[in-house]
């Protein structure tokens, strides 16, 4: 996932040079040259240093967030390798009880065949189920707890002493 950064540190009436953008930004000046030469941030290049105008800075992050944060339908998970959300392949998923309230979706990724993770809540497991076949999976034996809980600890009272005794 792409990195987030903190664009109200950008000021819109100032003109910044890649290494005055990089250090407001946090990043390394090469992201920013990266930026520039690569996705599109629009800057002067004709001579040295590059000038960046802030408020083509501050709307380049914007639409950089937009893109991070991707809604998924609910019977969608997330393709880290081909960075899309997809419906598993087949329509097949599996579910994996996590918690009491939530488990994992896990399904095949239908482009590049990676596995695909998304933990969802327990109810909405249903409509889940009515558009992609899920299959349950048995719950993680740490998830169930025991009827009677053990403690590792056993306090004997007689015997024991906290220092050194002295025998007299």
């Amino acid at each position: 996932m792409a990195k987030k950064f903190p664009a109200h540190r950008i000021k819109a009436n100032l003109v910044y040079d890649v290494w005055d953008a990089a250090h407001a930004l946090g990043c390394h000046k090469q992201t920013v040259i990266r930026w520039i030469k690569n996705q599109g941030l629009a800057a002067d290049t004709t001579r040295k240093p590059w000038l960046i105008d802030g408020k083509e800075l501050k709307v380049f992050l914007g639409a950089r967030q937009t893109k991070v944060a991707a809604k998924l339908v609910l019977h969608h998970c997330y393709c880290f390798g081909c960075k899309a959300p997809r419906e598993p392949d087949g329509k097949i998923a599996d579910y994996t009880q996590q918690t009491h309230e939530t488990g994992r979706l896990t399904g095949l990724c239908p482009a590049c065949g990676a596995l695909m993770n998304k933990v969802v809540k327990r109810s909405d497991l249903e409509v889940i189920r009515a558009r992609i076949e899920v299959t349950v999976q048995k719950a993680s034996p740490r998830i169930v707890s025991r009827a009677d809980p053990r403690s590792n600890v056993t306090i004997q009272q007689k015997g024991q002493t906290d220092g050194k005794t002295q025998q007299g």
